[in-house]
């Protein structure tokens, strides 16, 4: 009895202890997986360590274990720029398991997706508290964000100063805080800004802007105290040679030419016939101008000029030509480089260029073009105001047809308006005929139902001519010469009856003559209608055929334009530097154009009221 009790204790003992090996075996190689993931993470190896961790946490009872496999899977995916999946990873954490580190991760990633007053809530507390340096740096970039979105721009200075104390690269955070104090940040804040970083770059920085400011708004002496000041310190920041050229120019007498408009086009080279074009425009309205007003003079750069940069030549014309504004450049290659400097030496600048975001590089920039947001907002407004709720879409496969596209959809969906269909064709088709069935649903199986009737009497099925096109307008952004072709096949196709909705680009007599019968129910937008009643418009012609003796392009009658409002707002006595000239120019609401312009927005972007046009008797005309 007494030995097969033993035996059966034996049995048991051994039974515990080969679990308990068993057990710490799998312990052991869980661990070796988190080890191993986390290696793989360090060495930049993302994918290899997020499979290895959803493993790892998929199989592991160790809480503990667990939640450092979340924050290292977070981690792998706030690098990927994948926040919202960081975001899901970090909260299955537990609460009582989560540290600075997890409300840092999850701070950032709800940051990063625009969720900032719920980022700020782990942010906030974390200042001070143990992090890495690199988890630091993380933490103030956020901050920096967040307040930078709510246009609290102390307190990104703030944060940014702060970043300075753990990035390995402070040239980026230097570029940062210049942009800001440059372009962003009111009068009081800098004046703020460069008594709090006194001693400090950035404190530098502000000097040199109020400076900047200051000697805009012709305040040489407050200019020359500032940068008093900060010649002063021997505190290096990275805008030595800025500081520098200020004050020369501040040191020059009579720094400031209030008669000249500088002027940035092609003079020379493949472009040069455009920028005559310009030119012949300019010096029509200058000339209409110095008949009655004191004289003005324009002062020409050529941007066609090889080793030249268009900032280069901005700089030239304000520190060299002294001119009181910039007009240009016409070309998107320069105008950004142009735009930035100008918003950097404080000069106004009315460009033609139709490069994206140039009006929002500071409030010194403004814009008169016609741009696709302008076209497609006019013809979404016209329709619905005509009754038309429905629309379907025929674009191009190229970058125009695509921007087009979207904007449409974009407008008309926030106007209320209902998308039927959206088709796109190559854009060197000759044939729209697949394309045309299926904006007609030819392609689809339609039920009418039937009516219940005797048995003698059988009700016929309706037979149209054509086919009823599902929707009431039809959106098509591409040129004449394309339009010219579609427009027979559509009605040859069967798209009769609705209204064809076209851009800029159909404002053309070759258009109007040869296909302009199978398009009576179009109607396109322009920015210019040399047959216009307007009596502006009418003046523009007069003067425009008498001078030169042939027919104005748009490019003409927008360089007519912006000349004339430019030296109105310069005739006001109470313009006496560029600040003035830029807050008048931001102020113009009914200025009557003969392209429509009217005024800017709050972006430094041209109000235009867009001509609605349409075909008549092989003619382009004004709609009633």
């Amino acid at each position: 009895m007494t030995r097969i009790f033993n035996q059966t204790l034996i049995g048991a003992l051994l039974a515990t202890l080969l679990c308990s090996v068993s057990v710490t075996s799998v312990a052991a190689a869980d661990a070796g997986e988190l080890r191993q993931g986390q290696q793989l993470f360090q060495e930049g190896k993302l994918n290899q360590a997020l499979a290895i961790l959803r493993g790892f946490v998929q199989q592991n009872q160790n809480p503990s274990d667990t939640a450092r496999a979340l924050v290292l899977i977070s981690r792998v995916f706030s690098q990927q720029q994948n926040y919202g999946d960081a975001i899901l990873y970090l909260q299955r954490i537990p609460i009582a398991d989560r540290g600075p580190e997890v409300d840092l991760l999850l701070g950032t990633s709800l940051i990063q997706t625009g969720q900032y007053e719920r980022g700020l809530q782990y942010l906030q507390g974390l200042p001070g508290k143990q992090l890495s340096t690199a988890d630091n740096l993380k933490l103030y970039q956020a901050l920096a964000v967040a307040a930078s979105a709510d246009n609290q721009f102390l307190k990104t200075l703030y944060y940014l100063q702060q970043q300075l104390i753990y990035s390995p690269t402070p040239a980026p955070i230097y570029e940062q805080a210049h942009q800001i104090l440059q372009n962003q940040i009111h009068d009081a804040d800098l004046s703020e800004a460069a008594f709090m970083w006194q001693g400090t770059a950035i404190g530098q920085d502000a000097q040199l802007q109020l400076a900047r400011r200051a000697f805009v708004r012709q305040q040489t002496d407050l200019a020359k105290d500032h940068l008093r000041k900060l010649f002063a310190s021997s505190v290096t920041f990275p805008y030595w040679q800025e500081a520098e050229q200020l004050q020369q120019r501040a040191n020059a007498e009579n720094w400031l030419s209030r008669d000249s408009i500088g002027v940035l086009i092609p003079l020379s080279g493949r472009f040069q016939s455009y920028g005559e074009l310009v030119r012949k425009g300019l010096e029509l309205a200058l000339q209409e101008h110095n008949k009655t007003r004191l004289p003005a003079r324009f002062v020409y750069r050529d941007t066609a000029v090889s080793g030249v940069t268009s900032a280069q030549l901005v700089s030239r014309l304000t520190d060299d030509d002294k001119v009181i504004a910039v007009i240009g450049p016409l070309l998107g290659t320069a105008a950004g480089d142009a735009a930035r400097r100008a918003q950097r030496e404080m000069v106004p600048m009315v460009t033609f260029a139709q490069t994206e975001g140039l009006p929002e590089i500071g409030n010194f920039i403004f814009r008169d073009t016609l741009t696709a947001e302008q076209q497609v907002k006019r013809l979404v407004h016209y329709a619905l105001a005509k009754g038309d709720i429905s629309f379907s879409i025929l674009y191009p496969e190229n970058r125009l047809g695509e921007k087009m596209t979207q904007l449409f959809t974009q407008e008309l969906q926030a106007s209320g308006g209902e998308i039927v269909d959206i088709v796109s064709y190559p854009e060197d088709s000759t044939d729209f005929r697949k394309q045309i069935q299926k904006l007609l649903w030819e392609d689809r199986e339609v039920r009418i139902p039937q009516v219940e009737v005797g048995e003698e009497e059988q009700q016929e099925p309706l037979e149209l001519e054509y086919p009823l096109a599902p929707f009431h307008a039809l959106f098509i952004p591409d040129y004449a010469e394309q339009i010219s072709q579609i427009a027979p096949q559509l009605v040859f196709y069967g798209i009769k009856d609705v209204t064809l909705l076209g851009i800029n680009g159909w404002n053309s007599s070759e258009l109007a003559s040869q296909a302009g019968r199978f398009l009576k129910d179009a109607v396109f937008v322009d920015a210019f209608y040399p047959g216009s009643k307007k009596p502006e418009v009418r003046r523009f012609m007069e003067l425009y055929r008498q001078a030169y003796q042939e027919e104005p392009t748009i490019l003409g009658a927008q360089a007519f334009d912006v000349a004339t409002l430019l030296l109105q707002v310069m005739d006001d006595p109470a313009v006496v530097n560029r600040d003035d000239l830029r807050k008048k120019l931001a102020a113009v609401k009914d200025y009557r154009g003969v392209t429509g312009t009217s005024g800017f927005d709050t972006y430094g972007e041209a109000i235009k009221l867009l001509s609605l046009l349409q075909f008549s008797r092989g003619r382009v005309v004004e709609t009633e």
